[in-house]
């Protein structure tokens, strides 16, 4: 099954966010509450958490881009 991450809302104001970087490789094995990636907003760091243990088999965008609040980040394939 593929489970589809997004970017959580992280706030009231936060419309989008910038990818910091990816925290696990893709094609990485992870485990629920893994941390993938980290973004930041309004001068905070935030962490994306894996929802569902599986791969992390695709990577949909790249580090340093601005990315809309529910948007897609990566696939995991558990």
């Amino acid at each position: 099954m593929k489970i589809r991450v997004k970017v959580p809302k992280l706030g009231l104001t936060i419309e989008e966010v910038i990818l910091a970087s990816w925290d696990k490789p893709q094609g990485a094995t992870v485990a629920v509450d893994d941390v993938i990636a980290t973004v930041e907003a309004d001068k905070a760091n935030y962490e994306i958490y894996a929802p569902a243990p599986g791969r992390l088999t695709v990577q949909l965008v790249e580090q340093g881009a601005t990315v809309a609040v529910g948007a897609e980040l990566a696939i995991i394939e558990t």
